[in-house]
């Protein structure tokens, strides 16, 4: 579930939300550079990890990752599908074993393919439907009225290309 945090006065950058990362200086931020072993920035005190070209190059190879996560899904996707197919018309009969179960093929004397049942999905009643529409309009009149509390989690970094 997501929630999002609406306040009739703006935040600055050296306000912190509740819950959230402190803002940088703050003596909650100190404490946590400290417990990382690493210094404020100070003008006599350089660390070559946060000039800006290491800033530059992170968020440049955070980026690549993520390219490079989204293009090994791609391909993950696709190799699941060629062996489904090729389970589907008989090609790995020949791999089957005679003392294992029929969902598992061993491919080379190291290397064992074995094919899961796929998980449940449920499908529910119109009554059932009907709560639920009910239950999330409860919480959506929670969170304006006020009455619902909430947490923010654990702050984190989004990397993207171009300009903002």
């Amino acid at each position: 579930m997501t929630v999002t945090l609406t306040t009739s006065q703006p935040q600055s950058a050296a306000t912190p939300i509740a819950g959230s990362e402190p803002a940088p200086g703050t003596p909650e931020a100190l404490l946590l550079l400290a417990a990382a072993g690493v210094l404020p920035d100070a003008p006599t005190s350089i660390d070559p990890r946060f000039a800006q070209e290491a800033i530059t190059t992170a968020v440049a190879r955070l980026l690549e990752l993520r390219q490079q996560q989204e293009a090994l899904a791609t391909e993950q996707k696709q190799l699941h599908e060629q062996l489904r197919l090729a389970h589907l018309r008989g090609d790995l009969l020949q791999h089957l074993p005679t003392t294992e179960a029929a969902s598992a093929y061993q491919i080379t004397p190291e290397l064992m393919l074995l094919r899961r049942s796929g998980r449940k999905q449920w499908s529910y009643t119109l009554e059932s439907k009907q709560l639920e529409c009910q239950l999330k309009a409860r919480q959506s009149y929670e969170q304006q009225c006020g009455l619902a509390s909430y947490t923010l989690g654990a702050a984190f970094w989004e990397v993207r290309s171009g300009q903002l």
